[in-house]
């Protein structure tokens, strides 16, 4: 099932204004559902607007449905309220979907949803400053993982992932460290060492080492993860081959090789608008990664181009007061100004002359 992650990873993204990166509701890399199975409150979040969406998500709750789908409700209304800063809110919504939801080995699709619902829980007390509550929450149901269905089975490599995160945001390099190995070990056991989960744990590693200041070693990380999903068909339209080639290009960007971070956001955006189709907010953030690279190679049109997209897709699912939205704003008032600032030099030239 697709999954939104909540859980901010880092804050050492380079920024023009507010953000390349900045995204609160970034995805993870787990492979697409069909449309066609998704609840309309899934459909409506990073669509709409996100009253828009808790509205739809409780609508939905009042009719009737199957218990999996109103596991999957309560799951995305919980993201819909941590995204308007109700983390209290989030966690008990969480809490109540995890009712529905069975740790056993006998049903292995029900302890995954009720892992990924411990793990969002814990990562929601860490991006309140709960600290010592997260690891509290991390270390409890991974113990119970491990108890019920195995040291070695992939809701026990969820809780991991998630520790290796939490411990490289803590500054904790060891612990998160053995974490991400356990997790990537029973991950390449169970699946294989290029299934969707795999790849995307090592993503997370990487994305810890830039939480513990070891960007070089990130870098060659993310770099040998663009040369193995690349040429691979099956990722051609998959998220998480943007999620890769989106922190490669901003690293590049941040080592100024503009035009391999150019060709990297173009990449991800069109792996994006493929996954999620040109009008999610998903697919903004790959437009206005471009159009700040662009803006800085000098490709202006461009970069307008881009960033106009991007502040249209903004405007209309978050409104023009949104973080995101003022984000892309100032970026292409700057891109503007540029223009402007270029188109006066020839003229003030040949009033000289």
């Amino acid at each position: 099932m697709t999954t939104t992650m909540v859980f901010m990873k880092g804050a050492w993204t380079f920024s023009l204004f507010f953000g390349v990166c900045a995204w609160a509701l970034a995805p993870t890399a787990w492979a697409q559902e069909a449309v066609s199975d998704l609840t309309r409150c899934e459909k409506s979040f990073g669509k709409e607007a996100v009253s828009n969406t808790i509205e739809t998500c409780r609508l939905e709750l009042t009719g009737p449905v199957t218990q999996p789908r109103r596991i999957k409700i309560l799951e995305t209304l919980g993201k819909a309220y941590l995204a308007q800063n109700e983390a209290d809110l989030a966690i008990s919504t969480w809490s109540e979907a995890s009712q529905y939801s069975k740790l056993s080995r006998e049903d292995q699709s029900a302890a995954e949803s009720w892992t990924r619902l411990q793990v969002l829980i814990g990562q929601t007390y860490a991006q309140v400053n709960q600290t010592e509550r997260a690891e509290s929450h991390f270390k409890k149901t991974l113990n119970t993982v491990e108890q019920v269905v195995g040291r070695y089975s992939l809701p026990a490599g969820m809780v991991q992932d998630a520790l290796g995160s939490y411990y490289a945001l803590q500054n904790k390099p060891a612990e998160a460290e053995a974490a991400f190995k356990r997790s990537r070990i029973v991950y390449e056991i169970r699946l294989g060492k290029t299934h969707a989960r795999t790849l995307e744990t090592r993503m997370n590693h990487a994305i810890g080492l830039l939480d513990m200041q070891k960007e070089q070693e990130a870098i060659e990380s993310f770099r040998v993860l663009a040369e193995i999903i690349n040429p691979l068909a099956q990722y051609k339209k998959e998220p998480i081959r943007a999620e890769i080639l989106t922190f490669l290009g901003t690293l590049q960007m941040r080592s100024e090789k503009l035009a391999e971070a150019a060709k990297n956001y173009q990449t991800a955006f069109e792996v994006r608008q493929a996954a999620f189709g040109p009008n999610d907010i998903r697919t903004s953030q790959s437009l206005n990664n471009l159009g700040v690279v662009l803006y800085r190679a000098g490709d202006l049109k461009r970069a307008e181009t881009a960033l106009s997209r991007a502040y249209i897709i903004r405007a209309d699912a978050l409104g023009s007061q949104d973080p995101l939205t003022l984000s892309t704003q100032k970026n292409l008032q700057a891109v503007i100004a540029a223009q402007n600032a270029a188109k006066k030099v020839p003229a003030e030239n040949e009033k000289r002359n």
